[in-house]
């Protein structure tokens, strides 16, 4: 549980204290920059705030990560819990949605190198190279339903500096 104002902090410094390295030379942010928002409706029937952030790097590689919160007890509280996350890696589609966030559902969209989600109709699993749903259960070394946007980011920067896979960086062993 974590509230919206405690929340927007805590992104706001962690994407000032990475996103010098994130933006390299020559890549492009996402939406004119990182989305963080709070749904403004006094009972939505979706998370009262979000956060997304997408970077396309001059190497045709991007990262997009997306966090919705929805409420948690009373909506005048302002506690909220996460029910969905998405967290990607990998090579863009060249075609953008108009909000600049390459396409997704594409049949020819690249499979990220690595994804880490959670789904409406899904428990949390990752994607490593593939489309196919790994699970907890077959995930060793890493929890993927605490899975945090900021150390993955953080992955990300040491993998484009050391080229390191980022299974390798954020210790997921995926078991047979």
């Amino acid at each position: 549980m974590i509230r919206w104002p405690e929340y927007r902090k805590w992104f706001e410094e962690h994407y000032d204290a990475l996103k010098d390295d994130l933006l390299e030379p020559g890549s492009v942010e996402c939406n004119g920059g990182p989305l963080l928002r709070a749904t403004p409706k006094p009972l939505p029937p979706r998370a009262p705030w979000k956060a997304e952030w997408g970077v396309i790097f001059k190497d045709g590689n991007y990262f997009r990560v997306k966090e919705c919160f929805n409420v948690l007890g009373y909506p005048h509280a302002g506690a909220g819990i996460r029910e969905h996350f998405s967290f990607h890696y990998g090579k863009a589609h060249t075609r953008l949605h108009t909000d600049g966030y390459p396409q997704m559902r594409l049949s020819d969209t690249p499979v990220a190198d690595l994804r880490i989600d959670t789904d409406k109709h899904r428990d949390p699993h990752i994607h490593v190279n593939s489309i196919d749903h790994i699970t907890q259960d077959r995930v060793s070394g890493y929890s993927i339903k605490s899975a945090d946007m900021f150390v993955f980011l953080e992955a990300v920067r040491e993998h484009r500096k050391t080229k390191a896979p980022l299974t390798d960086i954020l210790k997921i062993k995926v078991l047979p």
